[in-house]
């Protein structure tokens, strides 16, 4: 059941949302397939979709997975982290100077624009 649920609540979020990233096409009301949008759905949309919702919503979700759904999810998180893919990577502090830098030049090159304080 909490299987059949998460494909329909997420889709109903990211309509809510206005996810404009998805191009596809609704999909066919199939009573047989509830999970035909989930499916459709790339990796990125359905990131997108889990960030979008509140924690609450988010931790009622997993309270209703399978221990089995929670291994398989830790699992492929592993994974990533492993091969590399962790999310959220930091800069080293040579490349914050470099983007500091960069920041700094364009903000230079940029003409003065009028706003409420140029008089």
């Amino acid at each position: 059941m909490a299987r059949r649920l998460l494909p329909r609540l997420l889709v109903c979020m990211l309509l809510l949302a206005g996810a404009s990233a998805w191009a596809q096409p609704a999909p066919a009301r199939n009573p047989d397939d509830p999970d035909a949008a989930w499916r459709r759905m790339t990796p990125e949309q359905k990131i997108e979709a889990w960030k979008r919702l509140p924690p609450e919503q988010r931790q009622a979700i997993r309270q209703k997975m399978t221990p089995e759904q929670r291994e398989a999810i830790r699992q492929r998180m592993q994974e990533r982290r492993e091969n590399g893919e962790a999310p959220g990577r930091r800069l080293s502090p040579e490349e914050r100077r470099q983007l500091r830098d960069q920041i700094y030049e364009s903000n230079r090159a940029r003409p003065p624009r009028a706003g409420k304080n140029a008089r």
